[in-house]
């Protein structure tokens, strides 16, 4: 029995708390400080703020494509309605 593992209990964060931690980081605060604080380990910290970051990126990339694709369908209605009175 003693060489059985002994598995931990992963804690889940609720989305407001994990928004504010970034809040903190993002303003410069340490990740030692924040880590110390709250509990939480330092890596996990780091990847909140990796995959913030990257949801950001995603959805920075998504509006500049759908805006590109508004303009080049307005274009092409336009076109469209121009070839039709020719």
């Amino acid at each position: 029995m003693d060489n059985e593992k002994k598995s931990k209990a992963r804690r889940n964060y609720e989305p407001d708390f994990k928004a504010e931690i970034l809040k903190m980081l993002i303003s410069g605060k340490k990740v030692s400080e924040i880590s110390e604080t709250f509990g939480i380990a330092e890596n996990l910290l780091y990847r909140w703020k990796t995959l913030s970051t990257m949801k950001t990126k995603t959805k920075t990339n998504e509006s500049e494509g759908s805006s590109k694709l508004v303009a080049e369908n307005a274009k092409l209605r336009a076109e469209n309605e121009r070839l039709k009175t020719d």
